[in-house]
């Protein structure tokens, strides 16, 4: 049995580095796809999935397009992007299509979702274990 996770296309936003995913148990929303963000079974995701609002996209789809966990750097050193800890899926155009190829149809009608994409210039986010620049 398949597991989803629910992309909400109203809580991610054009300046947003990362895609906002559902947190568990309906509870909030998430960038980082760690232990809060949820996991739905094919019937909640049936449900929860307008194609408006947000997407419901199987888990091994999402994994595919995961980057590390995200740090910054300022002058003490680097320091994790967010509280929670795991890996986050960028906001950006390929990654959109990728899940919207991949996402379960809704049953009221086949909406193409159009998400406000991040098409800006990257902040200086590093990886773990990434080379900084001098």
């Amino acid at each position: 049995m398949s597991t989803y996770y629910i992309a909400s296309l109203k809580h991610t936003h054009n300046g947003d580095e990362h895609i906002v995913w559902w947190a568990a148990n309906h509870c909030g929303y998430t960038p980082v796809l760690g232990d809060r963000a949820g996991r739905y079974c094919y019937g909640e995701a049936c449900e929860l999935n307008d194609g408006r609002d947000c997407i419901a996209v199987p888990v091994e789809a999402v994994q595919k397009l995961t980057s590390p966990e995200p740090y910054f750097e300022n002058r003490t050193g680097l320091h994790r992007w967010y509280d929670q800890r795991g890996p986050v899926v960028n906001n950006t155009l390929a990654n959109w299509r990728a899940l919207q190829a991949a996402r379960l149809l809704p049953e009221r009608g086949q909406f193409k979702p159009k998400p406000e994409v991040f098409r800006g210039t990257r902040r200086a986010i590093h990886t773990a274990g990434e080379p900084q620049a001098a």
